[in-house]
C-alpha cells in the first residue's frame, strides 16, 4: 500500500499526497530533463566547467547524507507501517544524481546539466517546504513520542527540515556556480575548461 495509517491532517496536501504526488513530481522532471538533454547534445561535444574539487567533495559528501536521510525516512515509515509513497523514487533518483556528480570530478559538467540541476535544486526545496510545513502542523495536532511511535511527529518533522536545508544547500551551490560560468563564458567569449 502506499500509505495507511497516516494521521488525518485538515486542510491539503494530505502526507498520504505528499509522499505519493507531490514529492517524487521533482524526480520525474529530472529524469525527463536528463533524457531530453542527453538526445540534444548526442550530436556534439559540449564544453565544460570543473567545480574547485574540494568543493565538489564537500557537495558529494553533503549529497550522500541526503541519500542516507531519505533511507532513514523510507525505513522509519516502514516500521511504523505508514507505507512509503513513491518515496523511493526520490532515492533512486538521488542516487542516479550522486553518480552524475561523481562522474563529473574529473570529465566537467556541461552548462545544460547545470541549468537542469539548478531547476531540479529548487522544485525541489519548494516541495520538501511544503512538506515540512505540512509535518509542523501534525506535530502540532499529533503528538507523538518514541514510547508510543517509532516514527514520532517530531522525528518526521526533524528529518524533513534536515533534508530541506541540504535542499537549499545544493539549490545554491549549483546556482553560485551557474554564474560563476555564466560570468568566465562572458569574460572569455568561451565556456571555461579550467578549474572555477
Amino acid at each position: 500500500m502506499l500509505c495507511s495509517n497516516r494521521f488525518p491532517l485538515p486542510g491539503s496536501p494530505s502526507t498520504c499526497a505528499l509522499d505519493t504526488a507531490i514529492v517524487p513530481l521533482p524526480s520525474f522532471f529530472l529524469l525527463v530533463a536528463l533524457a531530453a538533454n542527453l538526445y540534444i547534445t548526442r550530436t556534439h561535444a559540449p564544453n565544460k566547467i570543473r567545480p574547485v574539487k574540494w568543493l565538489h567533495i564537500t557537495y558529494l559528501v553533503l549529497l550522500g547524507a541526503q541519500i542516507a536521510m531519505t533511507i532513514l525516512e523510507l525505513v522509519r515509515l516502514a516500521l511504523e507501517h505508514l507505507g512509503l509513497g513513491l518515496l523511493p523514487v526520490n532515492t533512486i533518483v538521488l542516487l542516479g544524481v550522486f553518480v552524475i556528480l561523481w562522474r563529473e570530478r574529473s570529465s566537467g559538467r556541461t552548462r545544460s546539466v547545470l541549468l537542469i540541476l539548478v531547476v531540479y535544486w529548487f522544485i525541489l526545496t519548494i516541495v520538501e517546504a511544503v512538506k515540512t510545513a505540512r509535518l509542523n502542523t501534525l506535530v502540532e495536532l499529533n503528538p507523538t513520542t518514541t514510547k508510543t511511535s517509532q516514527y514520532p511527529s517530531s522525528d518526521q518533522f526533524l528529518d524533513n527540515a534536515v533534508m530541506l536545508g541540504l535542499y537549499f544547500l545544493f539549490f545554491c551551490a549549483e546556482v553560485t556556480l551557474f554564474f560563476v560560468a555564466c560570468c568566465q563564458r562572458d569574460a572569455k567569449g568561451v565556456f571555461p575548461e579550467s578549474a572555477v
